[in-house]
């Protein structure tokens, strides 16, 4: 295995992807740059960050020999916008200053009589999929097809997706309702909800909008979760009636 470091000490060096094109392996480095990787002699690395510029190491003899390397990578520089000066004459009166300002009117789309888009704005997650798949172009995606980042993102996003499920199903019943119809104790609730959707029938059924399905399938799932809680110590609330 290959040792490497990235010797950079003015930005973080923790993250950084190092992929062994030829033989379609990757890794990260860790918190101080460090990184092993399986090399041969000839095999191309490439490594790439956002804030560096993308790097290509072939491996020599000489490398190969030593199995060790060390580098310093190019911080990416942000370029500014073009700053356009005037040539309007000024008084510092704003409100004669405004009269002498040609002002544009505003183009949007639908002023074109062009169909604005009307997809739903992505979450960071999705977009930290796309930017790491479609939106990386060729090489980009297959870089982080091998290192496994991509895989990681899909994962995250998977996890999120499931978590925003369980919560919007959570938020369909009233608390009374777990409590009092389902006897779930109050700081569990949220506990029992993802109790419940880990069945794939409680997916399914969110996925067509069958609230009153979802609630007969939470009756039938908390006994079972009641008395998986016991060992716990956790018991049902049991209201009290007064004579």
């Amino acid at each position: 295995m290959l040792e490497g470091k990235i010797l950079n000490d003015s930005i973080e060096v923790a993250s950084i992807t190092v992929v062994n094109i030829n033989m379609r392996a990757g890794t990260v480095t860790n918190l101080d740059g460090v990184f092993e990787i399986p090399v041969r002699v000839n095999d191309t690395l490439n490594i790439s960050a956002v804030q560096y510029e993308s790097k290509r190491i072939i491996i020599t003899p000489v490398i190969y020999k030593r199995m060790k390397l060390s580098l310093y990578l190019i911080p990416k520089l942000n370029e500014l916008d073009e700053v356009v000066i005037s040539n309007i004459d000024l008084t510092g009166d704003i409100t004669k200053d405004l009269k002498a300002v040609p002002l544009k009117r505003f183009i949007s789309p639908s002023s074109l009589g062009i169909p604005e888009n009307a997809k739903p704005t992505m979450t960071v997650e999705e977009r930290r999929v796309y930017s790491a798949t479609a939106g990386a172009g060729p090489l980009g995606s297959l870089i982080n097809a091998i290192s496994g980042r991509t895989k990681i993102l899909k994962k995250h996003l998977k996890i999120s997706k499931f978590k925003m499920m369980v919560e919007q199903n959570h938020q369909t019943f009233s608390d009374s309702t777990y409590m009092k119809s389902l006897n779930i104790p109050e700081d569990l609730i949220e506990d029992f909800v993802f109790y419940v959707f880990e069945d794939k029938k409680a997916v399914r059924l969110s996925n067509q909008g069958d609230t009153m399905a979802i609630l007969d399938l939470m009756l039938q799932k908390s006994t079972a979760y009641l008395k998986r809680k016991e060992p716990e110590g956790v018991l049902p609330n049991k209201s009290t009636n007064d004579d």
